[in-house]
């Protein structure tokens, strides 16, 4: 029996970054990668398309187990088809979502029940939180075995500097989705790390893109990481783990995150953060907090995020997985 894994490539930001994180992960443990290229599936003809599929999951034999990450970004034509393939094989499936287009996307919620559809051709799905879980249920989820993921972990082995009590606000994120960002008024700066950053307030402190390790360095230098979405995106974050949170805790630095968010009882038991119902409440913290409690709360921060930098949630989830599916 052998463990396969699928893998985007081709495609830029967090959501190929994720992928080929929880993949290295898993050839860590001996999984074999199958890979898949982001492109316009439009240039395939229904037979070429049939090709590519039948290429990409060419080493599999009977009995063996492929977790599936989807999306694939590629339509949702291209998921049903690769979980068709994959389906002529006696093997077992593991779905990993990531993100459900249907929901992070208003416009695509038509895909809903075809989406569920494929999800329930597999034999065990992870989900980001039981939130989503219990969504999916709602509009026809039936797979039977289910795990939750919690947190995104973030692999390094770039070292944490010192972190300074700073009165400061870090934020990646594109303005197109966060809005927010153009209306910040607050006393607190807020450092908005981003492609683009035209006509910013005067507090916010435009970062052009960096690389990931120049991005953790900086930010474990002190501050507070900030996870918050503009209104019409609150509901969806109540359903998946924002891969950002997993970046400012590896980074070292304690962080604030809107009430709801489906993972906000990890922060609130392991004491990393704070959960908030507003930003005028993030600053009116920042402001009273002093130099002692700043460094008690990094303190914590550091000791959790050993499990994010060695990457034990992802390794845990694809573990279980595997026993899951093997047996009752």
């Amino acid at each position: 029996m052998r463990v396969y894994i699928t893998n985007i490539n081709g495609l830029a930001g967090t959501a190929q970054f994720a992928q080929n994180m929880v993949t290295d992960i898993g050839v860590a443990l001996g999984y074999r990668e199958l890979g898949i290229y982001r492109y316009d599936i439009n240039a395939d003809s229904p037979a070429e398309l049939s090709k590519r599929i039948d290429g990409i999951i060419a080493g599999l034999h009977h009995g063996d187990v492929v977790v599936f990450q989807t999306p694939t970004w590629n339509t949702t034509v291209f998921d049903e088809r690769l979980m068709e393939k994959l389906q002529a094989y006696r093997i077992k499936i593991v779905i990993f979502i990531h993100d459900v287009v249907p929901l992070m996307f208003a416009g695509n919620f038509y895909l809903m029940e075809r989406t569920i559809a494929y999800y329930n051709k597999a034999d065990l799905i992870i989900a980001p939180s039981q939130a989503m879980i219990d969504t999916l249920r709602h509009y026809g989820l039936t797979v039977p075995k289910t795990i939750v993921q919690r947190m995104w972990d973030h692999p390094t082995e770039i070292p944490s500097l010192p972190a300074q009590f700073k009165k400061e606000i870090h934020f990646p994120g594109d303005l197109e989705r966060f809005s927010f960002v153009r209306s910040w008024e607050y006393d607190i700066p807020l450092h908005l790390y981003s492609r683009h950053g035209d006509n910013l307030p005067s507090q916010v402190h435009y970062h052009t893109y960096m690389p990931d390790e120049e991005l953790l360095l900086t930010l474990s230098q002190g501050g507070f990481g900030l996870v918050w979405m503009d209104d019409h995106d609150k509901e969806y974050q109540t359903l998946y783990c924002p891969h950002k949170l997993g970046t400012f805790l590896t980074a070292g630095i304690p962080v604030f995150v809107q009430r709801g968010i489906a993972n906000q009882d990890i922060i609130e038991k392991n004491h990393l953060g704070f959960v908030v119902d507003s930003l005028d409440e993030v600053v009116a913290i920042i402001q009273q907090m002093n130099q002692e409690t700043y460094q008690e709360m990094i303190g914590r921060v550091r000791e959790f995020n050993r499990l994010l930098r060695y990457g034990y949630f992802t390794r845990r989830l694809l573990t279980n997985a595997v026993f899951e599916v093997l047996c009752d």
